[in-house]
């Protein structure tokens, strides 16, 4: 008798650790289909068409991932602009961005290179940050084909993305010195929110902000789940946390943007306050009103104000380039 309770039990126990799953699963699978459908919807009839856009494949350790390469209308080579998407890691891809994309190559005339880095869960951490560091390798040694400057390299990221963009500044310090000319950080994810109370969280982390601290929790957790470098016990790595990093010296130039009512405002606030004090040229916006996901999903006022920072702003960077080029 005590036998077959326990082994009801058992069984009670795995139906629901399946319907957990199933539900995870039929989440994930509705986010990534119906989230580019929407965001095309929002830009029906609005999208930047005066430019080129191209695909390409290439490899990285494990398998093969897109990049779609953008360009403006004119002659080259123009300087480059690598993009990193938001999604929490685990949903978002070059369909997602593609309108911002679009805008930023045009308005800024960069050639702008979308890198579609695999997802988690089914890929956990650190596979995206290496497949975005793996596809700067391959930008700068495909640049000059495709009509870009190889030697003119800015990161560009929102939310997850900008958490790639940020890890990749950081470890191309070593890998590729000098390569990374610029940062442009749209709301970057810096800390892990189970490991850190910063008060944006807990004043814009409900549902009322859109971007909650439950679902924070949850992308991280799908994000770490699996991995071979995040343990248990862990609260920061220098793959996933980039403002925990304790030597910010020698970062390139950054440009971050900050949503008001946004739960990640403060560690991002944080990760530019931060580069600033180690001597890294940095320019922070902060956006009053705005929720995070203000940029990119759809065309509007603030949206097309961040985009003319950001405009602004590399063409700064490309003049201070250019002067010390003259030097």
């Amino acid at each position: 008798m005590r036998a077959g309770k326990r082994r009801t039990r058992h069984l009670g126990g795995f139906a629901i650790e399946t319907a957990v799953a199933v539900r995870e699963h039929l989440k994930l699978a509705s986010l990534r289909l119906l989230t580019p459908l929407v965001i095309r919807w929002n830009w029906r009839g609005a999208k930047a068409t005066d430019l080129s856009v191209r695909n390409e494949l290439i490899k990285v350790n494990g398998g093969a991932i897109k990049v779609r390469i953008y360009l403006p209308r004119g002659t080259g080579p123009f300087r480059v602009l690598q993009f990193f998407h938001g999604g929490g890691w685990v949903f978002g891809d070059l369909e997602t961005h593609d309108a911002l994309c679009r805008e930023l190559c045009v308005q800024a005339r960069r050639m702008v290179v979308a890198v579609d880095y695999r997802l988690a869960p089914e890929h956990p951490f650190p596979t995206a940050a290496q497949d975005c560091l793996a596809s700067l390798v391959w930008s700068r040694e495909n640049a000059a084909r495709l009509g870009g400057d190889p030697d003119s390299i800015v990161l560009c990221g929102d939310s997850a993305g900008g958490n790639l963009a940020a890890v990749a500044a950081q470890q191309s310090r070593q890998l590729h010195p000098g390569m990374i000319k610029g940062q442009v950080l749209i709301y970057p994810v810096t800390d892990h929110c189970l490991y850190a109370k910063w008060n944006s969280y807990q004043t814009y982390g409900t549902k009322q902000f859109g971007l909650t601290y439950e679902g924070m929790t949850q992308l991280w957790d799908l994000y770490l789940r699996g991995s071979t470098l995040w343990h248990a016990g862990m609260t920061t790595h220098e793959l996933a946390t980039p403002v925990h990093m304790q030597d910010l010296a020698g970062l390139p130039r950054a440009l971050v943007l900050l949503a008001e009512q946004d739960p990640l405002h403060d560690e991002a606030a944080e990760y530019a306050r931060r580069m600033a004090d180690a001597g890294i040229p940095v320019e922070v916006r902060r956006y009053t009103g705005q929720q995070h996901g203000f940029v990119g999903p759809k065309p509007g006022p603030s949206h097309q104000q961040a985009v003319a920072d950001i405009v602004k702003w590399l063409q700064a960077e490309q003049l201070e380039a250019n002067h010390v080029d003259q030097e």
